[in-house]
């Protein structure tokens, strides 16, 4: 028979997250008690996995207009410095990592 581990310490986002406000679908607090069975307390947690998905369509979709624009610049860079050497310009992909990794953060 398998016996309960007494020395078990749940990650510190299991605490942020528990202690993060719950809210339902229509925007009404509901209690953090961990209460799966309970329809409110699961529509909190599909509500908080909702704004995590925005979070990420969101970043994505900035990602997408920044890659876009460097294609569309890139193109026209190359039709008028045929002949001259070319330095990659990674600036600008380093700052968009890092934006895109504090939205997702």
């Amino acid at each position: 028979m398998a016996t309960a581990r007494l020395d078990y310490i749940a990650p510190w986002w299991t605490y942020w997250l528990h202690n993060f406000p719950h809210f339902n679908f229509t925007f009404q607090p509901v209690d953090n008690t961990f209460r799966p069975g309970e329809a409110s307390y699961q529509q909190s947690l599909v509500f908080l996995a909702c704004i995590s998905a925005a979070g990420l369509v969101l970043s994505l979709l900035l990602l997408s207009v920044y890659l876009t624009s460097v294609c569309c610049c890139r193109k026209k860079k190359e039709e008028e410095e045929e002949e001259e050497t070319k330095r990659p310009d990674s600036c600008c992909v380093s700052w968009t990592a890092v934006i895109t990794g504090l939205i997702l953060w």
